[in-house]
């Protein structure tokens, strides 16, 4: 039986001195792709040996071959080696049920292929990746201290990577047409500095820091024109704040949760990258002796960009 395929996609940025930076010349004058070739050789020929940020601790994130470049659409792609260690267990052969090997936490660790597909646009301050998932097992924790030391480690310490999770519109869209929309929450960054005031609808009130929502939830679904609404508030271009037509206040942002089949997944108005980025793509690979080819793999990347970008603002 083949393994469920989960692809992850995740928006990259380069802060230079706390502002975003356009990738291709990260720091006014070194483009990031070029920098992820001099990463990926490193720790390709320099296995285990990559610190963090610190300097302190290794990072076991390593690679088997080097991944596959594009130069002209700025791709590329490949495979990590990625090793997680734990608790002591035996390797057995089932048949002769013959120990092969102690594993140990602290000398051994299982290594795992994870399939990962980069690209770096010119001329913008977001590049996106696509990561695959398998069960009980990511890389992102390892990943973006990774890339954040070997920063670092080549001098630029003004310079500081962010990887966040980003929408897919096919997710998105699926849910949105065939799910229920079951909760719908305003997001304000502020809250009533006197209770009694707002109580007594006082609209003259002071404001503090804080969180207010504004929640409207239904058992079954909230009606079809609320979920029309939503989805013309999703395609606009990102503002600081959501403007809500006829109302008397702006939000910081409006929350909703659809349901499809049970699975419930909330989505965010502008902070889109907290929504949990997994789609599962097994439907569109072809596999070789149960294992998936590279070329269904770019292929299902590159589409799920594509379908990102279209959700993306022009402007970054």
């Amino acid at each position: 039986m083949n393994e469920r395929i989960l692809l992850a996609s995740y928006a990259i940025r380069i802060k230079h001195k706390k502002e975003d930076a356009y990738l291709s010349t990260f720091n006014g004058v070194d483009d990031f792709y070029n920098l992820l070739k001099k990463f990926f050789d490193y720790i390709f020929r320099n296995v285990n040996q990559l610190k963090d940020r610190a300097g302190n601790e290794n990072i076991h994130l390593t690679l088997d071959e080097l991944p596959l470049f594009d130069d002209a659409k700025r791709i590329f792609y490949g495979y990590f080696s990625s090793g997680v260690s734990g608790d002591k267990y035996k390797i057995k052969e089932i048949a002769s049920n013959t120990t092969l090997l102690d594993v140990d936490r602290t000398n051994h660790a299982s290594f795992r292929d994870v399939f990962f597909y980069f690209y770096i646009p010119q001329n913008k301050s977001i590049g996106y990746l696509i990561l695959q998932r398998k069960t009980h097992f990511g890389i992102k924790t390892k990943l973006t201290p990774a890339l954040n030391g070997f920063l670092a480690k080549e001098g630029y310490m003004d310079n500081y990577l962010e990887l966040k999770n980003i929408i897919h519109i096919s997710v998105y869209k699926n849910m949105m047409r065939f799910g229920k929309l079951k909760k719908v929450e305003l997001v304000k960054n502020k809250i009533p500095n006197n209770l009694e005031e707002y109580i007594s609808n006082n609209q003259s009130y002071q404001e503090t820091k804080g969180t207010f929502r504004s929640s409207f939830t239904s058992r079954t679904s909230l009606p079809d024109s609320w979920k029309s609404y939503i989805d013309k508030l999703l395609r606009k271009e990102l503002n600081e704040t959501v403007e809500i037509d006829g109302l008397d206040d702006s939000f910081n942002d409006l929350e909703f949760m659809l349901d499809l089949n049970g699975k419930q997944k909330t989505f965010y108005i502008k902070d889109r990258h907290k929504v949990q980025p997994d789609i599962d793509v097994t439907n569109n690979i072809d596999f070789e002796n149960e294992t998936p080819t590279i070329e269904s793999l770019v292929k299902n990347a590159q589409e799920l960009i594509d379908d990102v970008i279209k959700l993306t603002p022009t402007n970054v």
